[in-house]
């Protein structure tokens, strides 16, 4: 009877379609069916290899189970580190300028000021002059720097002592009387000097020396 009659297998076919045979058989199987049905082709020869070939197939065919997602890659989503940066508050120097108002009332002691021009003192070179009548008895040559003259009247009348030369005029105020002595100090410098007694004609007679100062 299944032979005669193809609808059945067709029928017992399509039971086990959806969980045994692929698409594609199926879909060859179903156009052999209408293709015989069409022409009238129920002859056993042609039925019988057709249904064992298809008892075949659903033998060895595994059961279709539909296939397994495709596993997504689990995409671990990255956190961005934010790096907190340590936020850093420039110290700020304050420098406070304190203007000083100076004491009113105070002022500086006036009169006391520095000295000025005031050199050591050197040792005056100390030189014997000695008044005689008609002559003037000393060294006539001396080297340069502050002299201190001891001029002593060794004679019989009045005598005085002057010497010029250098932009130098010393002569003592009140002449010698004989027997007396008096200091005169000049700061000689470098040059030619002439020295004398200035009393009445007392140079004319002789009490005049030419005096040379040497640098030291």
């Amino acid at each position: 009877m299944l032979l005669e009659k193809g609808g059945l297998a067709e029928a017992a076919f399509c039971q086990t379609r959806e969980s045994r045979v692929p698409k594609p058989y199926l879909a060859v199987v179903r156009s052999f069916f209408h293709f015989t049905r069409r022409h009238k082709m129920n002859r056993p020869l042609v039925l019988l290899p057709v249904v064992m070939l298809l008892m075949f197939v659903l033998a060895g065919c595994p059961p279709m189970t539909a296939p397994a997602p495709a596993a997504t890659p689990a995409v671990e989503e990255a956190t961005p580190t934010v790096e907190m940066a340590e936020e850093i508050t420039p110290t700020l120097e304050i420098t406070e300028t304190v203007e000083l108002t100076p004491t009113e009332g105070i002022t500086p002691t006036e009169g006391i000021t520095p000295t000025e021009g005031i050199t050591p003192t050197a040792e005056a070179n100390v030189v014997q002059v000695s008044l005689v009548d008609g002559a003037i008895e000393m060294p006539n040559e001396l080297p340069a720097g502050p002299t201190t003259f001891e001029v002593t009247n060794n004679g019989t009348t009045e005598h005085n002592f002057e010497i010029e030369g250098q932009g130098i005029e010393e002569v003592f105020e009140q002449d010698l009387l004989p027997g007396e002595m008096q200091t005169m100090e000049v700061d000689l410098q470098p040059g030619s000097y002439e020295v004398y007694c200035p009393v009445g004609d007392h140079r004319e007679q002789g009490m005049e020396l030419a005096l040379t100062v040497t640098a030291q």
